[in-house]
């Protein structure tokens, strides 16, 4: 079920901004940021995904999709690039129409490549970290993939926490940027945690998925046997169905193990131990 959130921190926010007297920037960053986020929910529901919460904070806003790991990660890359492309389009509507019709826009124009430039920092959860998380899950797997890409968000957040520490003693500060270091750090690491939770419901409904396979493309990987069915769960990419050639000790290819294979063994409580090698359909 779909529902739309404004997070309490942007309703604190919106207040001290009309007491600033500046009702109208706030307002108006709140319907761009929304337009930003109904434009994935429909690039998402084109492509045949579903997003069940968007939240508006006062950065920008997050949305929560279901089926994250069936999702090809090239839709992720699409569905996130969008907002931004949407923001980028609109300024420049904004600017032919100050320069042919001479009415002032600024603040349109501005509030759109702010918000598309914001939003394609490589940190998740901004599109920009959901698109570098779409091209690593291709080649790492979704684990992999995803610790990457919310590591490197906390590390941007500490270096622009850092970086702007130093700019206090300058007396350069600016408090935007301390509050959205904080709001990228905690977002990367609720990211974190979420992803073991994540890739367990995924297998889950994965095993039932493969059941109903007509036609899916192959990805193909090369394993050392020794390795424990539990760790290899995390080198499965969503997108494709795989198999795994599994190497013995003397780097020679023992046999083969499918992904339904792999996860039927995994689903035994009795072979959740089991070394990979353990469980090969021999050649």
């Amino acid at each position: 079920m779909f529902s739309f959130k404004v997070n309490f921190l942007f309703l604190i926010v919106l207040l001290l901004f009309i007491l600033a007297g500046l009702t109208e920037k706030i307002i108006v960053g709140f319907i761009l940021v929304t337009l930003h986020e109904i434009i994935h929910f429909l690039t998402a529901k084109k492509l045949g995904y579903h997003i069940n919460k968007i939240e508006i904070f006062p950065f920008g806003g997050m949305a929560e999709y279901k089926g994250l790991l069936e999702m090809q990660p090239y839709h992720e890359i699409v569905i996130a690039l969008s907002g931004p492309v949407f923001n980028f389009i609109l300024a420049g509507l904004f600017l032919m129409l100050k320069y042919f019709l001479a009415i002032e826009l600024e603040l349109l124009i501005k509030y759109n490549l702010v918000i598309g430039v914001f939003n394609l920092l490589p940190a998740l959860p901004l599109d920009g970290g959901r698109i570098l998380r779409g091209i690593l899950v291709t080649r790492f797997g979704f684990k992999k993939g995803s610790y990457f890409a919310a590591g490197f968000a906390r590390f941007l957040a500490i270096t622009g926490f850092i970086i702007n520490i130093i700019a206090l003693f300058r007396g350069t500060a600016n408090i935007w940027i301390f509050l959205l270091s904080f709001f990228v750090y905690g977002a990367a690491l609720k990211e974190k945690r979420q992803i073991i939770y994540n890739l367990l419901t995924y297998l889950t409904d994965r095993k039932r998925y493969i059941e109903t396979i007509r036609l899916k493309k192959v990805m193909v990987q090369v394993v050392a046997g020794k390795i424990y069915l539990k760790e290899i769960i995390y080198y499965l990419i969503p997108d494709k169905f795989n198999i795994f050639y599994v190497l013995d000790d003397n780097s020679q290819i023992a046999g083969m193990v499918s992904e339904a294979k792999l996860l039927e063994s995994l689903f035994n409580i009795k072979n959740r131990d089991k070394k990979i090698i353990e469980i090969v359909d021999r050649e």
